[in-house]
């Protein structure tokens, strides 16, 4: 709850309201989502293969670095903003998102062999 409480008490000298939500699941259960005085984004980045969309960990997490790395070089000031993240061919992925949930997609990068 004192992370909730935290980001509560930081929203209330931000004229935008809005998390984005770059955490893995296990931090994310530390925070009490619906005691959260803010828009909140949920973020996925999934991998395709054999035309099926899925998250792979390893990948996930790497990419939420790149996106925390792309709003900070850009300044991303706005929610539409974050869709022109395109890192390592990640794409927004319109119809795998709404208003509150954000799906990056790209072709499952092929293993590299030794």
């Amino acid at each position: 709850e004192s992370i909730t409480n935290f980001l509560n008490d930081e929203f209330k000298t931000h004229s935008q309201k809005v998390l984005v939500n770059l955490a893995s699941n296990e931090y994310w259960k530390s925070v009490q989502p619906k005691k959260i005085n803010a828009k909140v984004i949920n973020v996925a980045f999934k991998e395709i293969k054999d035309g099926k969309a899925r998250i792979i960990a390893i990948f996930a997490k790497k990419a939420r670095g790149m996106m925390t790395d792309f709003i900070v070089r850009n300044r991303v000031e706005t929610v539409d903003g974050l869709k022109d993240f395109n890192y390592e061919n990640y794409k927004f992925d319109a119809s795998a998102s709404n208003e509150n949930s954000f799906v990056f997609t790209r072709p499952q990068p092929k293993p590299v062999k030794n």
